[in-house]
């Protein structure tokens, strides 16, 4: 029940904050090529016959919906084929209704390229859209996406327990090819934007054996609860003050990770509004990434690849 209100405040929140007036100019596009995907396997089953389909908010943003397979795409990357690095799994946000695959995943992507990371990018599954009226393609889509950010309608089922058993299974997936990709299984670590913070935080929570991240990130995410594993993960966690969805959130969950034992880097920008992740605006929150890249090194997850 908490889970479902959680998800349920973020759609009153977005709701109240904003007529959602960029719904209006979304447009279907064609499913665009992608780096290699592999299939995760499905360790929570759920029905959903409907079909996946992209669309873009602008024609740099493109977002995917109706994921029912979920998969995890392996970012080509610059390093060397036999240098042995830390990995980062993204896992972008869009309310559980689409994942915003260009802002949040490879756009994001390419920076981390940079920073001698193998990066990885999660597919996971989306609230099911579809099997009424108009069928399950993009009419349906653009309608879901009024109902929550125009209308103000509540999800009618929580789907972060998908989000993260496909999170968990990309953890494992990572280590279990750490050989076969260059990936030190030792450092595995997590970073998820929105919805997406949302689910690393999940995952970080159910603390399983055999997927818990090495390190996490949460950008513009929840900031207040107290259910931390002992000795959890390093954190690194960012915010804007005036973030719509959790700007009316208390700092206690940070506490908490601290009192876990674990290190934690907070920044809480002035200003940056929400979805800052590739999109710059002239505020604080712009360095958030810089942030993270120091961040890596300071907690020599980077700088000492192996082979170099």
């Amino acid at each position: 029940m908490k889970r479902l209100a959680l998800i349920a405040a973020l759609w009153a929140t977005a709701a109240s904050a904003a007529p959602g007036a960029w719904v209006d100019g979304v447009l279907p596009v064609t499913n665009p090529p992608v780096s290699k995907a592999v299939d995760l396997p499905i360790t929570l089953p759920r029905e959903n016959p409907a079909r996946e389909g992209w669309a873009q908010q602008t024609p740099d943003q493109r977002l995917v919906y109706n994921v029912s397979k979920p998969q995890l795409l392996l970012w080509p990357g610059t390093l060397a084929a036999d240098k042995v690095a830390p990995a980062v799994i993204l896992v972008p946000g869009g309310g559980y209704q689409f994942l915003a695959m260009d802002n949040e995943g490879f756009d994001v992507a390419k920076r981390l390229d940079k920073q001698g990371v193998r990066v990885f990018i999660l597919k996971y599954r989306t609230l099911p859209i579809g099997n009424g009226p108009i069928g399950d393609g993009f009419p349906a889509f653009k309608q879901a996406l009024a109902g929550l950010f125009q209308r103000g309608e509540k999800p009618k089922e929580d789907n972060r327990p998908y989000a993260v058993a496909d999170t968990q299974a990309a953890i494992r997936m990572v280590r279990a090819h750490a050989g076969a990709w260059h990936v030190d299984p030792a450092k595995v670590g997590i970073l998820g934007f929105s919805a997406g913070a949302v689910t690393v935080l999940a995952t970080t929570q159910a603390n399983a054996a055999d997927a818990r991240p090495d390190f996490v990130g949460m950008v513009y995410g929840p900031t207040q609860g107290t259910e931390v594993p002992a000795h959890a993960p390093p954190l690194f966690s960012v915010i804007a003050a005036d973030d719509r969805f959790f700007k009316a959130q208390d700092l206690s969950l940070l506490h908490a990770w601290r009192m876990s034992g674990s290190s934690v880097e907070f920044h809480l920008y002035s200003a940056g509004g929400h979805g800052f992740a590739s999109q710059p605006n002239g505020t604080t929150s712009d360095a958030w990434f810089d942030q993270y890249a120091l961040w890596l090194k300071d907690n020599h997850i980077t700088g000492h690849i192996t082979g170099q």
